[in-house]
C-alpha cells in the first residue's frame, strides 16, 4: 500500500481501516456522541482519549460515547494531555484528526495512513509512553456524566465545531425525549393570536426549521411524563412503520378551545431530516446495543445511551 494522505474528508478511510485486521490501538483525544459510528472498535481494542473533567465540561468528549465502547469490551483510559489522532491497526497507521464528532465529518481534515513498520513501531511507543493515564470505568463514568450535565462552558483551545447560530435545535444536554403517536392539529387563526403572548420567545421564522403542531386529547396525570418546552419528541406513525425525526417542543401546552382537556403543542422540526422506517431504525440501535427499544410504544426514553443512539441515527 505504501503511504496515502486523504482530503479533505478522510473519515470514510479512517472507518475503512477499522474494519480491518486488528487488535486496534486508537487514540483520539475528543468524541462526541457520533464516535461509536465513526470509530468500529471491538472487544480487546485500546481506546484512549481525553476526558479530563475540562474535555468533558465542554463537551469536547462524552460519556455516552465513552459507555457505548465500554459496553463493547473496548479497554478505555483517559489523559489529560492528549491532542492528536493517532490510529494503529495490525498492518497500518493513521495520524489524523484530533476529534471523533460530527464537527470533525463536515470540516476539511486530512489523515495519512502508512503501512511503513518504523512509523508501525514509533506509534506504538508513543501509545505506550503516554502519561497520566487512568483506567475509565464504571465510576469514571458516573463522575464524567454529572460533569457533562453541569453544561457546556467555554470551547477547548484548538478545538471547534459547526456554527451555530440563530436558534440552537437540540437543548444541551438533551435531559427529556419521549416517542409518541401523536395526532396533527391545525390552528385557526384565533388559536394563534390566542396564544401569541406566550409564545413570545419565538422571534421569527428561521429556513433551517419548520414548524408543526400536534393533539393530545387527554394530558397524562403525571407530570414527569407531560411534555414541556425544550422535551424532545420522535413521533412514531400509526401504522408504526415510520419513525418521524427528533422534534423539539417549542411551546404549549395550549388548551384548544371547545374542547373538554385537549392540549396542542408546537414543535420545531429540521427541514433536512427525513422520517426512517422503524424496521430500519431498530436495526441499526440492535447493532449499537439497544436491542429492545420499544419503537412501537409510546414512552419516555430514560435511558442516556438510548437518548444518544436515537439522536445518532440522523447523525446528530
Amino acid at each position: 500500500m505504501g503511504t496515502t494522505l486523504h482530503a479533505p474528508h478522510p473519515w470514510p478511510h479512517i472507518t475503512a481501516t477499522l474494519r480491518g485486521p486488528g487488535p486496534h490501538r486508537v487514540a483520539i483525544a475528543y468524541l462526541d456522541p457520533t464516535a461509536p459510528d465513526l470509530l468500529p472498535l471491538r472487544a480487546g481494542d485500546q481506546l484512549i482519549v481525553n476526558a479530563a473533567r475540562p474535555a468533558v465540561r465542554a463537551h469536547a468528549t462524552s460519556p455516552t460515547a465513552l459507555a457505548h465502547f465500554l459496553d463493547a469490551g473496548v479497554r478505555v483510559l483517559s489523559t489529560p494531555n492528549l491532542h492528536t489522532g493517532l490510529i494503529i491497526t495490525g498492518e497500518k497507521v493513521v495520524v489524523g484528526p484530533a476529534s471523533a464528532s460530527i464537527s470533525s465529518t463536515v470540516a476539511d481534515e486530512t489523515a495519512l495512513i502508512t503501512d511503513d513498520p518504523d512509523v508501525i513501531a514509533t506509534a506504538h511507543a508513543f501509545l505506550d509512553n503516554l502519561e497520566d493515564t487512568v483506567v475509565v470505568d464504571k465510576v469514571f463514568l458516573d463522575s464524567a456524566t454529572a460533569i457533562w450535565q453541569i453544561g457546556r462552558v467555554v470551547p477547548l483551545v484548538g478545538i471547534g465545531s459547526r456554527t451555530r447560530t440563530g436558534h440552537d435545535f437540540l437543548p444541551t444536554p438533551v435531559r427529556r425525549m419521549f416517542l409518541r403517536h401523536a395526532s396533527d392539529y391545525i390552528p385557526t387563526e384565533d388559536d394563534q393570536t390566542r396564544w401569541a403572548t406566550t409564545t413570545a420567545d419565538w422571534i421569527g421564522p428561521d429556513p433551517r426549521y419548520h414548524t408543526a403542531w400536534i393533539r393530545q386529547n387527554t394530558p397524562d396525570p403525571d407530570r414527569r411524563t407531560r411534555l414541556q418546552p425544550g422535551d424532545i419528541i420522535l413521533r412514531i406513525s400509526d401504522d408504526n412503520t415510520q419513525l418521524h425525526p427528533p422534534a423539539v417542543v417549542d411551546t404549549g401546552p395550549h388548551r384548544i378551545p371547545h374542547t373538554r382537556s385537549a392540549v396542542t403543542y408546537r414543535l420545531r422540526i429540521r427541514t433536512d431530516l427525513d422520517p426512517l422506517p422503524v424496521a430500519t431504525a431498530a436495526r441499526s440501535l440492535a447493532e449499537h446495543g439497544h436491542p429492545n427499544p420499544r419503537l412501537h410504544s409510546d414512552h419516555r426514553v430514560i435511558s442516556p445511551s438510548l437518548r444518544a443512539a436515537l439522536l445518532r441515527l440522523w447523525r446528530l
